[in-house]
């Protein structure tokens, strides 16, 4: 497994990307990557005209030098639902939380804001795209390249995956309902009881916890050992693996769903707001 840190100064630029791994090769022509805070809203939902979304995502195209190239999103709902797409406006009114390729002038997108963005590049078949895993859709992966099998006989060994950043288990604290789920669906090693006086620590300044708390214990949740969990199940090969060490609660140059609001609600706003970002996977 590959482990990597951010090494941009993420107030000067809009969004960062990572590499692929195959072995202990880097692959190349291929990208994934997600935009952070300074970029502003990247939320996508098709009765929208975010324009800040669009003028920006020209903007990474001319940067990315695919200025022909197409962000294919579809509309966040928090599932397992996966599409596949082969030409330009076969998404159009869809939701859903996953995307897969083999069109390289497609460039599959998705939302994320604390929940896990995971990129997938099949080398041999040249499939690729990316999925939007929060709570309710870890295991998405899995739905993902089971649809890679079936569409293009893709086979999961030959699958390089990248865990992009998202809420660590520094930072995500959920009840003991939500923390047995996860332990029964996908593995014990991604719960650990809360220690006493804990909290969120979200770059050492802490904040409230008061999310999903309800009653009982509480529980740090691992995203990452949740998914990898899955992935190990898939078939996917540890070596393909590329995990990015980065907290977006943590890190305030990146959205987060849960460091923002707890800003806002600290802060007295009337409307609690945070920063959505888009992840993209382009093979060049």
């Amino acid at each position: 497994m590959h482990k990597i840190k951010i090494e941009e100064k993420l107030d000067e630029i809009l969004f960062v990307t990572f590499p692929f791994y195959y072995g202990e090769e880097s692959l190349s022509g291929i990208k994934c990557g997600m935009t952070v805070k300074k970029c502003g809203s990247m939320r996508f939902r098709w009765n929208e005209n975010n324009v800040n979304r669009v003028e920006k995502l020209e903007l990474i195209k001319r940067k990315l030098n695919v200025p022909k190239k197409e962000f294919v999103p579809v509309e966040l709902i928090h599932s397992k639902t996966v599409y596949q797409f082969s030409s330009s406006g076969e998404n159009q009114g869809l939701l859903g939380d996953g995307i897969i390729t083999a069109n390289n002038m497609l460039i599959p997108t998705v939302t994320v804001a604390d929940c896990m963005p995971l990129f997938l590049f099949d080398k041999k078949s040249g499939v690729f795209g990316v999925v939007h895993s929060g709570w309710k859709g870890t295991g998405i992966v899995e739905e993902a390249l089971k649809l890679a099998f079936e569409k293009y006989n893709s086979c999961p060994e030959d699958f390089s995956i990248v865990i992009g950043p998202h809420i660590r288990d520094c930072c995500y604290i959920v009840n003991e309902e939500r923390a047995a789920y996860f332990a029964e669906k996908f593995t014990p090693d991604c719960v650990t009881e809360l220690e006493a006086g804990g909290d969120c620590y979200c770059g050492g300044r802490g904040l409230p916890v008061v999310w999903n708390n309800g009653s009982g214990k509480l529980y740090r949740l691992s995203l990452e050992k949740a998914n990898l969990s899955v992935l190990e199940k898939c078939g996917i090969k540890n070596e393909n693996i590329t995990v990015v060490e980065e907290c977006t609660c943590c890190n305030e140059f990146l959205g987060s769903n849960r460091r923002e609001t707890a800003e806002s609600s600290v802060t007295g706003s009337a409307i609690p707001s945070f920063t959505v970002q888009t992840a993209f996977t382009v093979l060049e």
